[in-house]
């Protein structure tokens, strides 16, 4: 101990960096473990705030940036379906056929497709039909990217009506959200 040194004033010390030591660990810990960003809803392009419902999810960002190479070197597969309404009569397969959405997804990809496949993207996509005639939706196009079935990319977007322009614009909005986040 110092010569002419208080206990006190050392005890005073003492306690004074203990407190800023646990505030400063309190403090660390708040803001990893409690503070959580605000959930990511969709990558913001703007066909996508033109819809009301519009979500998408990266699951794997390194599997994406090699699902993307594969669909550019045309190493992909469409796995397509219709999910019709259950509890009204449903309009959807009346409207649109599989083979209608298949060649929108093509057109839109513009990529021929290969056949010789040992790793390859499928490209899994549903339309849903509305089961609730108060929501202002005719139902939902849910999209998902697998690379060798580990789902990488995964996009459900809101359309308005039966129409194929409709359609369209939705799958053609999903892919350019696939090819936005598998580039940045």
């Amino acid at each position: 101990m110092r010569k002419g040194a208080r206990h006190s004033q050392i005890i005073n010390n003492f306690f004074s960096l203990v407190t800023i030591v646990m505030v400063s660990v309190v403090l660390t810990l708040y803001v990893k473990y409690i503070v959580k960003k605000e959930p990511r809803l969709n990558s913001g392009l703007v066909c996508q705030q033109e819809v009301n419902t519009t979500t998408d999810k990266i699951i794997n960002s390194k599997l994406l940036k090699v699902g993307h190479s594969l669909l550019l070197d045309g190493h992909y597969q469409l796995d397509g379906g219709m999910i019709p309404s259950l509890n009204k009569q449903s309009v959807l397969t009346q409207k649109l056929n599989i083979n209608q959405i298949n060649n929108i997804f093509l057109k839109t990809i513009n990529i021929k497709s290969t056949k010789e496949k040992r790793k390859f993207l499928k490209i899994k996509y549903e339309l849903i039909e509305n089961e609730d005639d108060s929501l202002n939706k005719e139902g939902s196009l849910l999209t998902s990217f697998r690379v060798n079935n580990k789902e990488v990319f995964r996009m459900l977007i809101d359309y308005l009506k039966y129409d194929i322009t409709e359609i369209e614009k939705k799958v053609q909005c999903t892919m350019e959200a696939f090819k936005y986040n598998a580039t940045t």
